[in-house]
């Protein structure tokens, strides 16, 4: 099978607490609900890069816990290949602990586990199963992000989410670099740039002047500031009822590559997403929220 899509990251297992509201420091609060869930920003990337219509292999790294069964679920059910991943047998299954308050918004820590394994010799190991674009988060370690910058053979879509330490060539790299308002003033940062009391498009518009190929910055229900050579301005979302923005971002970035896989330009390829990722926040959950490949995705 061809592979439209390879994304390399995280898998964690999601464990999501509903409140009325997040806590503040030291509060306790009672909450309303708790469920497990599969998560990871790979993971979600790469369901949620299948759902939009395109062939995926993920290459991650699980425990041999039975949380990996749980996390990896819902991808070995879409078709995702999953045949190159790493499977620990020294670390669990990355973890991720969320809050979800009444309007949708959340906290989330994440414990990496076998994450923290997928590096550059992992990488490199599975360096003839990289096909197609390649799609990047921050959940892994910076030397494996790096690798797998040298190792893809076409374009690379970085999402610095977390924002973590990355040598220079692999913002460089990134064709878009994708970040939310408060990722592209620390990436800004990274390249020696001062953000402060700058606007979304100034900030664009300083990390493309620093060299980044493009950038797409998401702006949740405000859609997306997208620069690159053909185009630089904004595109919208659609306006929806949040239920929970958890996993929103992973999926505007999983069909933005898809949507690039097939041909789109930037410009296309982010409206699309940004339809796709306010359909997902309309239900709980990451994964679990994602439209069904056969769905109609909101405004499309």
């Amino acid at each position: 099978m061809s592979i439209d899509v390879t994304v390399i990251g995280s898998t964690n297992l999601d464990i999501t607490a509903t409140a009325p509201r997040l806590p503040g420091p030291g509060e306790t609060l009672l909450g309303s609900s708790l469920t497990r869930s599969p998560g990871g920003k790979g993971a979600n990337q790469a369901l949620a890069a299948s759902r939009a219509g395109a062939s995926v292999r993920f290459l991650t790294a699980v425990g041999t816990d039975s949380a990996a069964g749980e996390a990896l679920a819902l991808l070995e059910a879409d078709g995702v290949d999953l045949g190159h991943a790493l499977r620990s047998g020294e670390a669990p299954t990355g973890t991720a602990l969320i809050c979800v308050d009444g309007d949708g918004e959340n906290t989330i820590i994440v414990i990496s586990g076998a994450n923290a394994e997928l590096g550059a010799d992992a990488v490199h190991e599975r360096a003839a199963a990289i096909e197609g674009i390649t799609v990047l988060q921050g959940e892994i370690p910076a030397d494996g992000l790096a690798a797998a910058v040298r190792l893809a053979p076409g374009r690379v879509v970085l999402n610095l989410a977390p924002v973590i330490e990355v040598p220079r060539p692999v913002l460089m790299a990134a064709d878009p670099l994708v970040v939310n308002e408060h990722e592209g003033a620390l990436s800004l940062a990274q390249l020696g740039g001062d953000p402060t009391g700058l606007g979304d498009e100034e900030v664009v518009a300083a990390l493309r002047a620093r060299g980044v190929r493009s950038v797409v910055m998401t702006r949740g229900a405000k859609g997306a500031v997208v620069s690159d050579d053909a185009f630089t301005g904004s595109v919208d979302s659609v306006a929806v009822r949040a239920v929970d923005a958890t996993g929103a971002g992973d999926a505007f970035v999983g069909a933005l590559a898809a949507r690039l896989a097939e041909g789109e330009t930037l410009a296309d390829a982010a409206a699309y997403a940004a339809r796709f990722a306010a359909d997902t926040v309309t239900r709980p959950g990451a994964q679990a929220s994602y439209p069904a490949k056969a769905a109609r995705v909101v405004g499309h």
